[in-house]
């Protein structure tokens, strides 16, 4: 008898546990959710912020068949912005007009204003780590003007998913490695919070000429930018100054560098380049050069490392010596010019002109990052911190104070790899009798 009073009460609790031991009672179906794509940050009036979000609009669905029906309205998102102390209260006033259940789980991009973003940005920082649907794979910019212009000029048109032309519009590979290769809020938020060491965002812009259709491209002698008849190097242009019309109103070119929480300033596409050279991260990219045969002219190649840029640190006291040693490579896709860089004295003079160039640009940023901007981007205090012994001689260093006085040497090698499928010069039939 009492052997089925206890197994009556096993069987009594077991029953009460089941559901309890069910997992779903704060459940969300996904159709029930507002999934946020990108969040902008621009300073409010009253000492607090001014957030921008950007929704992702459901696509239909055929009730019948219960598959995606072809949208009439092509809009992918829906903008909106809230002012408020952190995200999380602008979150909660937003449930007062949004139906759904607002979500941060797919959020795709963080964007800084840029105002906000040499104010410092240590305050929103702060929520963010602690925030667990924040994903540390976000993509990180900084955007000249107000995030919330920006995003608001987030019109695609040759996508239908926004979440997916988020990921290949940013796409370093894809960009050419014209932005940042590693410009993931986990990279972000970890430079920021080791000692000396400068953050590196995407650089974007709005265009709101090219919304307008207003935008023009400079004619001859109108661009004071221009110097003579040179053709313009495509990777010397900062995002919002890119010389097009059409498309999409906005860009992503060029990076943004920081000195602790705050913006120490921008870098173009090509200072983008070195800098992605410099840190090992650079894979291939196309790359302008002046013709070593005609400066008028530019020459296009495929440059690619040789081998990842090698970087060795030297302590003596107080003096800290970096070398960069860069072997890089190129397949040429586009000359001008009649001359035939199969020759070995027209491929000595190719390589010669553009380790030049590479060299004088490895020069000039290192110096811009280290003596100007006091910035860290090539995380040597990675090396550094090896060369003491314990953990407080480090921190007594103070490596931010030390970054002005780095001295260092650039190191560079180019050769030429391929010349493209027709090796030699394109020459007109005619031309070729004169």
């Amino acid at each position: 008898m009492k052997s089925m009073v206890r197994t009556l009460k096993m069987m009594l609790i077991l029953a009460l546990s089941v559901p309890l031991l069910s997992g779903c009672w704060d459940r969300v179906d996904p159709e029930n959710m507002a999934f946020i794509v990108a969040i902008g940050v621009d300073p409010g009036p009253k000492n607090d912020y001014l957030f921008t979000f950007a929704l992702a609009v459901p696509k239909p669905v055929n009730a019948a068949g219960g598959g995606s029906q072809s949208p009439t309205n092509k809009k992918l998102i829906t903008v909106y912005t809230v002012e408020s102390s952190n995200i999380a209260s602008a979150l909660v006033a937003s449930q007062s007009f949004i139906a759904r259940r607002l979500t941060l789980i797919h959020a795709k991009a963080f964007i800084f204003g840029e105002s906000i973003a040499r104010t410092g940005l240590m305050p929103i920082l702060s929520e963010v780590v602690r925030n667990r649907e924040f994903r540390r794979s976000m993509y990180v910019m900084t955007t000249r003007g107000d995030a919330e212009t920006f995003i608001q000029n987030i019109l695609p048109t040759t996508e239908t998913d926004i979440s997916l032309w988020i990921e290949l519009e940013l796409d370093p590979n894809d960009m050419g490695s014209l932005i940042p290769i590693k410009s993931r809020f986990n990279d972000f938020i970890l430079d920021i919070e080791s000692a000396g060491t400068g953050a590196i965002t995407i650089q974007a812009s709005p265009r709101l000429d090219i919304r307008k259709g207003l935008s023009q491209i400079p004619s001859e002698g109108s661009d004071s930018s221009s110097s003579g008849t040179s053709q313009p190097i495509i990777g010397k242009q900062n995002a919002g100054k890119i010389r097009r019309y059409g498309e999409i109103p906005l860009e992503f070119y060029g990076s943004a560098i920081y000195k602790g929480s705050k913006l120490a300033g921008f870098l173009d596409g090509s200072e983008t380049l070195i800098l992605n050279m410099l840190t090992g991260s650079f894979k291939k990219s196309i790359w302008d050069f002046p013709d070593p045969s005609d400066s008028s002219l530019n020459i296009s190649m495929i440059v690619s490392p040789e081998k990842q840029t090698r970087m060795h640190v030297q302590r003596k006291n107080d003096k800290v010596h970096i070398d960069f040693d860069i072997d890089m490579e190129g397949d040429l896709v586009s000359v001008q010019s009649k001359v035939d860089f199969t020759k070995p004295e027209n491929t000595k003079k190719l390589e010669s002109l553009v380790q030049k160039q590479l060299l004088e640009q490895s020069n000039q940023l290192i110096s811009k990052l280290l003596h100007k901007w006091e910035s860290d981007c090539f995380r040597i205090n990675n090396y550094l911190k090896s060369t003491f012994s314990t953990l407080k001689e480090w921190e007594d260093f103070n490596w931010r104070e030390h970054i002005k006085d780095v001295e260092y040497e650039a190191n560079v090698s180019f050769k030429m790899r391929r010349y493209g499928d027709q090796v030699g010069p394109a020459i007109e039939g005619d031309a070729s009798r004169d």
